[in-house]
């Protein structure tokens, strides 16, 4: 009996230790694969986050980038304007008008001054500057200002020292260029004194999203703004200023390990379930080890399976919130874009109004010329080639601006329905020439009409720029191929079109069999001015064009591509369940001038708020201006009945909108024409008493929407 007993405790003990061996090997397996899952899991999200955290600041970066190059391109007028000149005397006397111009321009300028040997000659303004005229600059106090000033008169490029205290009070920043004429006496250097506080405030903008902490550092590594300390290892970038860069540094406030905190922790929880939950397995089979070999095997299985799960989840998660974050990118360039086209419509207007009131006055004096004034004749041709130059030039740059106004979504277009499949027949035979012999061009489209809402030359732009593209990728021989497809989605799409929501679709496609591009491209493709193509060859605004139009009529763009593979492009439009029975547009009638008129003018731009009033006044018309909202409301309340309302649409204090609204709200209101290159996201009202024109626009097609305007209301 005491034999049995023995044996029994023998098999007890064997038993026990074999499940304890099997608890033991389990749990080692789930701590290993936990802490496997754990590491490699915390560097992709800290990999994402820094991706992210860089996206993020990129749009600051470049904005305190174009904010010195704007500076630049005043210190380069600066130079220009003493390179033009032939005599000393001549660049003294006239350096104070000049400077004034500049300054008015420029808020942030402090100083304008001109330098020879070292030492300051002129500065402007003269009550700040007259102390400092004839200061060595060679002798001053801080190393740092000698060094730039013999640098910059050794150099051609801008050479740009500071924040550093100014000889005028406060902080500041120093720019200077060398002059090409250095006869003496003329000035050798240029110099604008600027107000660094000012300036960097001009970039605050950019600064998004909140939880990101940002700091600048000059050249030389000193702090310009932010506290650097707080922000632990940032992602660096650099924003080229001159002949140096300032840096750019950005990491999130609470640091990267909050930031990846709340994902790290679900992972962190999972694995760690799933490491129990094998353990208690373990410990519940018991027994024999070839049982328990099985179960820590299957269970094993069960892990890797988990976190395989979990990476594809996270891996689906990173390409969405990518995609995100390129939408988000994209829109804040979109943003830029638009800004910077409002301000150049606002030029060109005023060039091409110009421009062509001077043509018109040669000619008016052509007429009258006598036939033996030969000379002045002469003078006359040369400047009308001249201004025919400058026409043609302000054309060039009208078209770029719309390029960066599709992109930016703020262009003002006509949405009707129209049939994808016959926009492609228009097309193709013009698709035809300009891709030439060399490239077969094939369409495919269905025998039913796929309509869509949009502008249909913008559905002919988006086309064209994409065959465009297309063509640029095949070598000879290449094919290209336009296909027009429908697609019905019960839930989100999946696949080539992964995130296209549930809906009914129109789908546009341009496949070629040419290079194709690499993910780095691709990731690049729509941004404006970005090319792979060679310099001079193209603005890079085809594809972005693309994007803007498309986003504009509530489409999306998927790309499938990889290098030597060929390039999928396809656009997926909102499609109507049928096109109208008729979509034919009422004959407009010519409308008849009415003279004598009384017009209010309000825009803030002082050239473009005069051209605007001198066309007017040459179509016979009596004209008031206002430089904005506020000042034309109180014309209207003092007594001013205008037959009709001319207005810019963005205007400091009050814009176009706002005015129109307050007008409205009086008795007999007049009508409101809106003028505007970029409404700034502002949908403008559209009814009888209010209409639009794009700028830039001619003298002609203002006074034509003018006769417009008042036949409607008058007649």
């Amino acid at each position: 009996m005491s034999q049995t007993v023995r044996s029994d405790v023998n098999d007890s003990g064997q038993g026990a230790g074999a499940r304890w061996r099997a608890v033991a090997l389990a749990a080692a397996l789930g701590v290993a694969g936990h802490l496997t899952f754990d590491a490699w899991y915390r560097d992709a999200l800290l990999a994402r986050e820094r991706a992210r955290v860089a996206s993020s600041a990129e749009p600051y970066a470049k904005a305190v980038q174009g904010v010195f190059d704007r500076r630049i391109g005043r210190l380069a007028g600066l130079r220009a304007f003493v390179e033009g000149k032939q005599s000393a005397d001549a660049v003294y006397r006239e350096f104070p008008t000049f400077a004034a111009g500049l300054r008015a321009a420029v808020t942030d300028v402090r100083a304008v001054q001109l330098v020879r040997d070292g030492r300051i000659t002129a500065s402007f303004p003269a009550d700040e500057g007259a102390r400092l005229v004839g200061y060595n600059l060679l002798q001053h106090p801080d190393p740092n200002v000698v060094a730039d000033v013999v640098r910059a008169g050794r150099v051609d490029s801008v050479v740009i020292t500071g924040p550093l205290a100014l000889l005028q009070g406060g902080r500041g920043l120093l720019m200077r260029q060398r002059v090409a004429t250095r006869a003496r006496p003329m000035p050798d250097l240029v110099t604008l004194v600027l107000d660094a506080e000012a300036l960097l405030n001009e970039a605050e903008w950019a600064r998004h999203p909140s939880e990101v902490g940002m700091a600048l550092l000059d050249r030389a590594g000193q702090v310009v703004r932010g506290e650097p300390e707080r922000l632990g290892d940032p992602v660096r970038l650099q924003a080229s200023i001159g002949d140096g860069a300032l840096t750019v540094l950005a990491a999130p406030v609470d640091g990267w390990a909050a930031a990846i905190a709340p994902d790290r922790r679900m992972a962190r929880i999972t694995t760690a379930f799933i490491a129990a939950l094998l353990v208690a397995l373990a410990w519940g089979v018991g027994g024999r080890e070839e049982r328990l070999a099985a179960a820590v095997a299957a269970r094993t299985r069960a892990l890797e399976e988990a976190n395989q799960r979990l990476r594809e989840e996270s891996q689906e998660r990173l390409a969405l919130e990518d995609r995100l974050l390129q939408t988000q990118k994209m829109e804040a360039l979109g943003t830029l874009a638009g800004g910077v086209a409002h301000d150049f419509n606002n030029l060109l207007t005023a060039m091409l109004g110009f421009a062509q009131l001077a043509e018109q006055a040669l000619r008016d004096r052509q007429a009258v010329m006598p036939d033996e004034a030969h000379d002045e004749r002469q003078l006359l041709e040369s400047v009308q080639t001249d201004l025919e130059e400058i026409h043609k030039a302000a054309d060039r740059a009208t078209l770029l601006t719309r390029q960066l106004l599709a992109f930016s979504r703020r262009q003002q277009v006509s949405a009707r329905p129209h049939d994808l499949v016959g926009v492609v027949l228009d097309v193709e035979r013009m698709l035809q020439r300009l891709l030439g012999a060399h490239v077969t061009l094939r369409t495919e489209t269905p025998a039913q009409p796929v309509p869509v809402l949009a502008d249909g030359g913008q559905l002919a732009q988006v086309l064209v720029n994409l065959v465009v593209n297309a063509r640029d990728a095949v070598r000879d021989g290449g094919q290209i191929t336009v296909r027009v497809g429908t697609r019905d989605l019960a839930t989100a799409a999946t696949g080539a079109l992964q995130g296209l929501p549930a809906g009914r679709w129109a789908l546009l496609s341009v496949v070629d069999n040419g290079v194709g591009m690499s993910p780095e491209v691709q990731t690049r493709m729509f941004e404006p001015f970005f090319t792979t193509k060679a310099v001079g060859v193209g603005t890079g605004l085809g594809l972005s064009t693309v994007y803007g139009i498309v986003t504009q009529a509530g489409g999306q763009l998927f790309v499938q591509s990889a290098p030597g593979a060929g390039t999928t492009v396809t656009v997926a439009f909102p499609r109507l369940s049928e096109l109208p029975a008729s979509m034919s547009a009422p004959v407009p009638r010519t409308p008849q001038p009415h003279t004598d008129a009384l017009v209010l003018v309000v825009e803030d731009e002082a050239g473009l708020r005069r051209l605007v009033a001198e066309i007017l006044r040459r179509s016979g018309y009596r004209v008031e201006v206002a430089e904005d909202g506020v000042a034309a409301l109180a014309h209207i309340d003092g007594g001013l009945r205008p037959a009709l309302v001319i207005t810019d649409v963005v205007m400091p204090r009050m814009g176009g909108r706002e005015l129109a609204e307050a007008i409205g709200a009086r008795r007999d209101p007049p009508p409101v024409l809106f003028m505007s290159g970029f409404q700034g996201g502002e949908a403008l009202p559209d009814d009888a008493r209010h209409s639009f024109i794009g700028k830039p626009f001619s003298p002609e097609d203002l006074a034509t929407r003018v006769r417009e305007t008042l036949a409607t209301v008058i007649d």
